[in-house]
């Protein structure tokens, strides 16, 4: 009788397999690095104590537009995107409850165009600050600032369930194709157009926005935009 034979080959030489417990530690670093970074993020964009929002924020490249400040002009992306000071583009878009809304709906007051996703790190930071600006603005007078959140390319489930997971209440338009978000340069995300009460664009800013560049983008306006 013959000896069974091992039937299982042998790698060849120099090509052996990476062992799976190191591709599991790479793994678990990985991942830990992320962790560690979202957490970073977190604490130096809530960190108010220290009354430097903006250095925080410029702290992190890749939550920011510009390494000056956080704000990019659109002048050099496309001649037709609007500018501060160009009448801001109308358009309709639905709800994530099925109702549909125009900016248009809103002249006269001033509007706050946010555009995101739920993939996006730094938009699931900064909605929470959105959602007590806005809660701020509801409880200060009648026909102040309106935040219209635009998401990009989710459907309105996953909407809805970032939305109930954050306890949000914000105004949800559903820019399922871009389109709305190409109209206003919103390459980068988040990205943020603050409209004054006529409609006229007074400035967009891209990367993580703070309560208090929100506040001075909406004291910056015109005194005729917000009459």
């Amino acid at each position: 009788m013959t000896e069974p034979q091992d039937t299982q080959s042998s790698p060849p030489s120099g090509d052996a397999p990476v062992p799976r417990v190191l591709l599991l530690v790479f793994g678990l670093a990985a991942l830990a690095l992320a962790g560690a970074l979202l957490v970073y993020a977190y604490g130096r964009f809530s960190d108010r104590a220290a009354g430097d929002e903006t250095a925080a924020l410029q702290s992190i490249p890749a939550f920011s537009g510009t390494a000056e400040s956080g704000v990019a002009g659109v002048g050099g992306l496309a001649d037709d995107l609007p500018q501060a000071g160009d009448p801001a583009p109308d358009f309709e878009l639905p709800t994530r409850d099925g109702a549909t809304l125009r900016l248009s709906d809103y002249r006269g007051r001033p509007v706050i165009l946010n555009f995101w996703a739920t993939w996006c790190a730094p938009c699931r930071l900064e909605m929470p600050e959105l959602q007590r600006a806005q809660a701020e603005f509801d409880a200060a007078e009648a026909d102040g600032p309106i935040i219209l959140t635009i998401n990009q390319g989710d459907s309105a489930e996953r909407v809805d369930e970032f939305f109930a997971e954050v306890d949000l209440t914000l105004a949800a338009l559903l820019d399922g194709d871009g389109d709305v978000g190409v109209t206003y340069g919103a390459f980068f995300l988040p990205t943020t157009v603050i409209i004054g009460a006529d409609g006229t664009v007074t400035a967009i800013h891209r990367g993580m926005i703070s309560r208090d560049q929100l506040d001075g983008y909406l004291v910056d306006m015109s005194p005729t935009q917000g009459s």
